[in-house]
């Protein structure tokens, strides 16, 4: 069959010798009656050599017989079949090497009988492509699965809901990550009570990114997580989804509140070894000596027995006098001497590295009257305390000001944190350093704000009237 002549024009050597893709002419028997260029460069062959051909020339060995019974059943119910039509496809070079292509198939119909015309288009370059993609995924999907953090997608719209969890889920939670994605509640009943409005605010548009909160473990037993996630955000600017990774601090964490216990522990124990110290170094000497005194009177022939008692009570009322002294010290009622400034003493208070991180703000210039100044001190080592203890915050500020001037000044402490939070009516009556607090802020007619709530942090604030520190305590 001849029909090259009938195309032998400028536009068939534009549309068909120049095409980007190879394009074939097959008549009904299965020869080749026309090649473009471009197929004697995918193949191999010389045009000449694949002229009146079978076609089958150009189809691994393994798939000719195959392809002879589609190409007949093609002939017998012809369609047009678009390129890309998702089939595993290979060609055959002259040199017997294969290669991936892509095949679209139709029908030209012409005065001398039907043709099927087949456009082939190397796809080499797009398989391996493809292939190096596959291979990402997999080598991602495999680190994914093996991280020892839970790694996660949260979907925020249309629907919330988990689109991924990693199987980190299951070995740190007892849960399988399938029960997350058929319970869009579960993260919500699984997280403590106190962190769910933090875990509700997180998972919105506009809500914090880096959080630290508690899971209960399918056992029951109640693990530490911090989480960090990033917006995924469309088109429009809208953000559709977070995308996050939660690792499990618990044993940090459990680490911290012993190393704090530890420290407290070492605090009071150096307290009572200081104040050991002083009763030995000062009344216990004092008492010695009068003692000492007595056993000389006592002894000297000159000096009368009441003579002896009466300098031995004189002496004792001195020592009384001074531990009466001491012991105002203790509660914050004397004047002490040779102190460091206030700010270097709250600053030794969040010395150690240990969550959470402290932002201090002690103004240099307070001037404050030193028995004054000892209660501003206990208030905020209570206060800072209480945050290392309680609050399992990761940052926290102190900051110690004045406000106004003259009579109608006042000292503002106020201490904020990123913690737990609680309720300030369930602080039960027992609790000392809250008790403490209230005491202390009362005898120096100030007054105390605190704001709280379970999940969102907490701050105080103390306000001190300045006629305090003019007159010391009352």
């Amino acid at each position: 069959m001849d029909i090259i002549p009938e195309f032998q024009d400028e536009i068939f050597r534009v549309i068909v010798e120049d095409a980007p893709d190879g394009i074939l002419l097959v008549d009904l028997a299965g020869r080749v009656v026309f090649a473009n260029r471009q197929v004697t460069e995918l193949f191999g062959y010389a045009s000449e050599e694949i002229h009146g051909q079978r076609v089958e020339i150009l189809i691994p060995e393994n798939k000719r017989a195959m392809h002879i019974i589609h190409r007949e059943i093609y002939q017998e119910h012809p369609e047009t079949r678009p390129m890309g039509s998702g089939l595993d496809l290979a060609g055959r070079r002259r040199d017997g090497s294969t290669f991936p292509v892509e095949i679209s198939l139709s029908l030209l119909s012409t005065g001398e009988g039907d043709l099927a015309v087949a456009v082939v288009r190397d796809v080499s370059r797009q398989r391996r492509g493809e292939e190096a993609l596959r291979r990402s995924e997999e080598r991602h999907r495999l680190l994914t699965e093996h991280a020892q953090d839970v790694i996660f997608r949260y979907r925020l719209l249309p629907t919330p809901g988990f689109e991924y969890v990693s199987a980190a889920m299951t070995r740190l939670l007892g849960y399988r990550v399938e029960e997350f994605y058929v319970d869009d509640q579960l993260i919500f009943r699984v997280v403590h009570p106190d962190d769910r409005p933090l875990l509700e605010r997180a998972f919105t548009a506009d809500g914090p990114r880096t959080f630290a909160l508690r899971l209960q473990h399918r056992d029951g037993a109640l693990r530490w997580f911090e989480q960090s996630m990033s917006p995924v955000i469309d088109a429009q600017g809208v953000t559709v989804a977070l995308e996050g990774i939660a690792r499990d601090v618990t044993d940090r964490r459990v680490a911290d509140e012993e190393r704090n216990l530890l420290l407290s522990e070492v605090e009071r124990q150096m307290e009572r070894e200081r104040i050991a110290g002083d009763l030995h170094d000062e009344t216990i000497q004092s008492i010695y000596a009068v003692g000492l005194g007595l056993h000389a009177a006592l002894a000297d022939p000159s000096v009368t027995k009441e003579a002896a008692l009466e300098h031995t009570i004189e002496d004792l009322n001195s020592v009384i006098v001074e531990l009466r002294t001491y012991m105002q010290g203790l509660s914050g009622q004397a004047v002490g001497g040779g102190l460091e400034p206030l700010a270097i003493r709250v600053e030794a208070l969040v010395r150690g590295g240990v969550l959470p991180r402290w932002t201090l703000a002690v103004a240099p210039d307070l001037a404050l009257d030193p028995a004054f100044e000892r209660h501003v001190y206990l208030l905020a080592k209570e206060l800072i305390s209480n945050v290392q203890r309680h609050a399992h915050a990761e940052t926290a500020s102190l900051t110690i000001a004045r406000e106004g001037i003259g009579s109608e000044g006042r000292l503002l402490i106020r201490i904020t944190d990123d913690g737990v939070g609680f309720e300030r009516d369930g602080v039960p009556p027992t609790s000392f350093g809250f008790r403490s607090m209230e005491q202390r802020v009362a005898l120096l007619d100030g007054s105390m704000v605190v704001k709280s709530r379970p999940g969102t942090g907490t701050a105080i604030e103390i306000a001190l009237p300045l006629t305090a520190s003019e007159t010391g305590t009352r």
